[in-house]
Parts: structure tokens; sequence; C-alpha cells
């Protein structure tokens, strides 16, 4: 199996559990609060090395105590942590306003520093899988570069660089289709769409008592690489990514722990 590589967001979260979504003036009280670990690099990341891949984190932490828990988190999950960037400063840290249908509102509180990490492209093998789970366009060059040495791209959009495989991710992302790319779409409860070739299919949600769909997207991306990394087809990852995200929004985490 190859090596998968994440490059990331890798953050400490704060859940707040709402009754309704307040207008703007107005005032909502909080039934429930939760401190947990979360990022959509780590969350990522974390899946797959429970599921028993090799995974490298890229990306980064500040100099706080969130940092040196995340960095604690991650190499308890078997996670390699070697290319993680210790930053002065902050961790990147997120407030969650997760609804009673578990649908979640996001804030991110502190700078995103993530345009800012050295990406080691040296460090990839021919078939490695690499995953941006989110995209600058300072990672343009080392993608192209990480193509070129013979490894699998996949991204968040817009990550559309000719040598893209996948962009995965929800369809409020997308802003079109790419010719090239095969663009896998999430769609919440309404399930999954790929698109190839000018062609579409989609394929149903698993039916799930929702608490929080913080994650579920995570979920979803880790389950796809897991089958693909596993030389499974592109449909079998779909269905693996949908099983793994149903699993993840019945728990009140930001991190998917329970998909096995």
């Amino acid at each position: 199996m190859p090596d998968f590589w994440i490059i990331g967001p890798i953050a400490w979260d704060l859940a707040l559990y709402v009754d309704h979504l307040p207008a703007s003036g107005h005032f909502v009280q909080a039934s429930e609060t939760a401190e947990r670990p979360g990022g959509t690099g780590a969350n990522v990341a974390v899946a797959l090395s429970q599921a028993g891949g090799r995974v490298h984190m890229i990306g980064y932490v500040g100099t706080d105590t969130a940092g040196q828990n995340m960095i604690n988190l991650l190499t308890a999950a078997g996670v390699d942590v070697g290319q993680v960037q210790v930053l002065e400063g902050r961790t990147s840290t997120v407030v969650l306003l997760v609804e009673p249908n578990g649908e979640r509102t996001i804030i991110g509180i502190h700078p995103d520093l993530l345009h800012t990490i050295t990406i080691p492209t040296q460090a990839m093998a021919p078939g490695d899988i690499v995953y941006f789970a989110a995209w600058h366009d300072t990672f343009t060059a080392a993608a192209q570069a990480m193509a070129v040495a013979g490894a699998l791209i996949t991204s968040v959009p817009p990550g559309t660089i000719p040598a893209m495989q996948y962009l995965i991710g929800s369809r409020n992302d997308f802003t079109a289709v790419p010719d090239k790319t095969i663009a896998i779409m999430t769609e919440g409860a309404n399930g999954v769409t790929v698109y190839s070739s000018g062609k579409s299919a989609h394929y149903p949600a698993i039916p799930a008592d929702v608490v929080d769909a913080t994650g579920a997207g995570d979920a979803f991306a880790a389950g796809l690489l897991w089958e693909v990394g596993n030389g499974k087809t592109l449909v079998e990852g779909v269905h693996l990514g949908l099983a793994w995200a149903a699993a993840s929004v019945q728990e009140r985490s930001s991190m998917p722990t329970k998909l096995q």
C-alpha cells in the first residue's frame, strides 16, 4: 500500500450546541459545550492511520497548549508528525455552532498560516497518495512537482492543476466542474455525485441518526482515499466514504473515531 501524505489544517475546536442560530443582534444559549481536536487535515490523517495506513501529516501548530495536545494526539494515533511545523503564535482554533439537526456553522478565530508552510516534495515516492485538505495557490508548484515524481494528487476545490486526479469536496465549494479532473461532490444527506468525462453518477447517502455533521466530509474523503490506496475502484471508494461519513455523524466529535 502507498503512503498517504495529508496537507491541511490541524485545529482545536470549541463546539457549542444550540437550539437555533441567532439572528443578528440576538442571543442564544448553548445547551452544551465541548473542546476537542479537529482540523480537516488532522481528521483525515487520523482516520487513515486508524484504518492501518502509513500516514504523514503536513501542516502547522502554534506554540500553545493546543498545539502540543494536537501533536500528542496525532502521534498516539500513529500519524507521522515529522513534517508538522511549529509556528510562533496560536494553533488554529475553530468555533462550531451545532444545531439540533446536526448541521454546523464554522467560525475560525485565528489567522490561517497554512499557506506559509514548506511542503517536502522530495519525500514522496512514486505511487504515494497526496491529499490537500485545504488549498492555497501557493501549493501549486509543490503539487505539480509531486505529480511529476509519480504521486497521485488529490485535493479539495479549487485545487485545479493539470495533474490533479480527484477533487473532493462539498458542492458548495465547487465553482465549476473541471474538464479533466474527476470531481466528487458531497451533498450531505443527499449523498455524492461524481463527475467525470462529461458524465455524472449519483450515490445516495446511507441513512443515519445525525447528531453532529462536523468531520463528515473528512470521513468521506478518508474512506475514498483508503480504497483507492488499496487498489479498489473509485466507486468502491465512494461507497466506503459514504459508510464512514454515516458513522461519523452519529457521534459528537470533530474527528471521526469509530469508522471501522
